[in-house]
């Protein structure tokens, strides 16, 4: 099977040592925009996190705007994210650039100001089991721990719509894709990000 390398965007500047070239990643970091992309996992997640507190430390106030384009993952790596989100000073905007589904859209409407591309979409749904085997105490306790983490997504989608928590649960009993439209009516997000060109 061929692997896929994910080359990193370069641009050029000129500096008083010649033309640079730097990431445009480190170029959007300046910018103070990230981006939350592919797999959320531990790795990813603590490089969101630090680059979130660092972007806060250089200004405690001013916006941050992270791009969400994920199918999700690990549920504690995003929930890292989500906290530091909630926690820092500054605002952090979202913006959904195509899709943000399952962890992906609990980072998205956790967002101070929240926008969406306009054939964006959000993909919510209850946390899966995965890779589950041991004993039967084994098992109930991972049921257990499973249905706190419904409970703290499910409360966290209430907070940051205008549903009521049945409402959320029924949502999320299966996989729900909503569209800009859909999404902006049930309150997870706020905006949709107006094309400056007519097609």
């Amino acid at each position: 099977m061929e692997s896929t390398t994910i080359i990193s965007p370069r641009t050029m500047r000129e500096t008083a040592r010649g033309i640079a070239l730097t990431s445009i990643y480190d170029e959007m970091l300046s910018r103070r925009e990230l981006s939350v992309t592919g797999n959320v996992n531990s790795a990813m997640a603590f490089d969101v996190c630090q680059q979130l507190l660092q972007l806060e430390h250089e200004d405690p106030s001013a916006e941050i705007t992270l791009y969400v384009s994920t199918p999700g993952g690990d549920v504690s790596a995003g929930l890292a994210i989500v906290d530091t989100m909630c926690t820092i000073s500054c605002p952090v905007r979202t913006v959904c650039l195509d899709m943000a589904a399952s962890m992906g859209a609990i980072i998205f409407v956790s967002g101070d100001r929240r926008e969406m591309f306009p054939n964006a979409e959000l993909m919510i749904h209850d946390p899966l089991i995965q890779n589950v085997s041991g004993s039967a105490l084994s098992v109930q306790e991972t049921s257990r721990r499973l249905m706190r983490r419904r409970s703290t997504l499910s409360q966290i989608l209430v907070d940051h719509s205008n549903l009521p928590i049945e409402r959320v649960e029924e949502l999320t009993s299966k996989d729900t894709y909503l569209t800009a439209e859909e999404a902006l009516e049930k309150g997870f997000a706020d905006a949709i990000v107006e094309p400056r060109k007519v097609a």
